[in-house]
């Protein structure tokens, strides 16, 4: 427990003075705070110090102990008082016992008699402090409780759960400050989560609950309103509305609010009346369906159902040829191509007259997203499939995207099936170019052509060419006379004549070959067998 404070006052100076001075209060925790000599000052004093104890002579000059103590009950001062007195008159003790004075000592007394009354009255502040603090926590858990229910209870109305507590008769229970004949519902969303590749910062966990006083304070300002928080970067709020209010002015006051005090910006959709609890689900619907429409917007806007309602539904036309165009750019892994394509695929649904209901565009945009998945499918690995497969479950957690979010997100998922189709290309070519080096080993005395070679490989040849000089380093030509001479060197140094050595490399032609040779090696045929042979 905490030091207690104690007042002194007798007009005796002596008797003062023995009280504060021959006990050791500050080991037992109590210390003094002022003295007086009569009953004016010690009411100013009991004023300025509000002590925890009061030490008083029952008859003072000016103001008696018992004015004194009728003085602080009347103001609220909480000070246990302590009466001394060297009249036995037990008319005064009676009185002050009838006021609440907590002891009566006569004098002479002892400094073991004040210490113990002193004692006690510490021991009585120190139960009523834990009673307090007791009672201030089941009244906080009541709190707690009543507010859970009004959370609870609401939540349910918004969303029309099924249930015997949801009856009209909870909202007066739970003592809901809200007018039931005349509501209206608002679903507001915290932007900023709307765009592929967005990630919730440090600050996450805050910003809904700073956006959630800035909206309840706004509102509340104008008229009646509970705010509930739905997930992480969601909120509902049910207000009165009145022929005194201009909503609109009200929501972009909530907008305004939110953008200057915490830095962040909100959509907000708006429900329509609801004339008694059991109704506001409809409204929450119709706010729900009206926040959807920031899909074609990059949020900071406010969208109502009322305006929304009489638009026609249009329904958007899915370009098929761009489709079947954009999946042969996918099998030729051209990523270029494909972002051309899918801008123009989303440029027609962009463009088509009104904004289609953004459910309907975004199970266009999920299916395009398959779509590519499956182009892919059949030509990559197990491995790849699955790693194509774990970046669409993304989807899942990205239900807040825009339009220009979900044509980031496709972009993305083509660029990564692309990279796998190159990457696969590139081993099919490469495996295509050793299978064509086997042939050529295995054909040097054939007459090789471009055409044999990539027929062999089942490749065009102008594509064979180029790739087998990106692969090598040479051009096919160039491979088949470098193979072609190495090997006549070989049979040179084996004693194979020239002449036989031109059939077997497929040259009919003897000074064509020994040409040939001498621009590979430097030197004739004839030069370098006898090179060898002397070497």
């Amino acid at each position: 427990m905490e030091q207690l404070t104690m007042c002194v006052m007798d007009d005796i100076q002596a008797v003062v003075k023995g009280i504060t001075s021959t006990i050791p209060w500050e080991e037992h925790e109590v210390r003094i705070v002022g003295t007086a000599n009569n009953g004016e000052q010690g009411w100013s004093l009991l004023v300025e110090q509000q002590p925890d104890i009061v030490i008083t002579d029952i008859k003072m000059p000016r103001l008696s102990g018992l004015e004194l103590m009728k003085r602080a009950m009347d103001a609220g001062l909480r000070s246990k008082f302590i009466f001394i007195s060297g009249y036995s008159d037990f008319q005064y003790a009676q009185e002050a016992i009838k006021l609440g004075a907590f002891d009566y000592l006569l004098k002479p007394f002892t400094p073991e008699e004040i210490l113990g009354a002193v004692l006690k009255v510490r021991q009585v502040i120190e139960s009523e402090q834990a009673k307090s603090q007791q009672l201030q926590k089941l009244k906080q858990k009541a709190v707690s409780s009543s507010e859970y229910e009004r959370h609870s209870y609401l939540l349910g109305l918004l969303r029309h759960e099924i249930g015997g507590y949801l009856n009209e008769s909870r909202w007066d229970e739970l003592d809901i400050e809200l007018d039931s004949s005349n509501l209206n519902v608002l679903v507001i969303e915290v932007d900023g989560y709307t765009r592929y590749g967005s990630t919730m910062h440090l600050d996450a966990e805050i910003v809904p609950f700073a956006v959630q006083n800035i909206v309840s304070e706004t509102l509340n300002r104008y008229t009646r309103s509970v705010v509930l928080r739905e997930n992480r970067y969601r909120l509902a709020a049910i207000f009165n509305t009145s022929d005194q209010i201009d909503v609109s002015d009200l929501m972009e006051q909530c907008r305004h609010n939110v953008e200057q005090y915490s830095k962040k910006t909100i959509s907000i959709g708006v429900g329509t009346i609801a004339r008694r609890p059991q109704e506001i689900w409809i409204s929450y619907a119709n706010a729900d369906k009206a926040i959807s429409y920031r899909f074609y917007s990059e949020g900071n806007c406010i969208f109502q159902y009322a305006e929304l309602e009489n638009q026609d539904v249009v329904a958007p036309v899915y370009p098929l040829e761009k489709e079947k165009e954009l999946f042969y750019a996918l099998k030729c892994g051209n990523e270029s191509s494909c972002h051309r394509i899918i801008d123009d695929i989303l440029e027609v649904w962009q463009n088509a007259k009104g904004f289609p209901e953004p459910l309907t565009m975004i199970r266009l945009l999920s299916g395009l997203a398959f779509a590519i998945y499956r182009a892919f499918c059949d030509e990559i690995t197990e491995e790849e499939r699955l790693r194509l497969e774990a970046d669409l479950t993304v989807l899942e957690a990205m239900r807040s995207l825009t339009f220009d979010g979900w044509g980031a997100y496709i972009k993305h998922f083509s660029s990564m099936g692309c990279e796998i189709m190159d990457k696969k290309r590139l081993t099919d070519v490469k495996q295509a170019i050793s299978k064509s080096q086997e042939f050529i080993s295995m054909n040097l005395s054939e007459n090789l052509t471009l055409q044999t070679c990539a027929q062999s490989v089942h490749l065009s040849p102008s594509y064979f060419a180029n790739a087998f000089k990106k692969e090598t380093g040479m051009t096919l030509i160039q491979y088949i006379t470098k193979l072609r001479m190495e090997k006549a060197k070989e049979l040179l140094v084996a004693g194979v004549q020239v002449q036989e050595i031109c059939q077997m490399l497929g040259y009919e032609d003897r000074p064509y070959f020994s040409g040939l040779f001498k621009k590979y090696c430097g030197m004739t045929p004839t030069h370098f067998r006898q090179m060898y042979e002397n070497g």
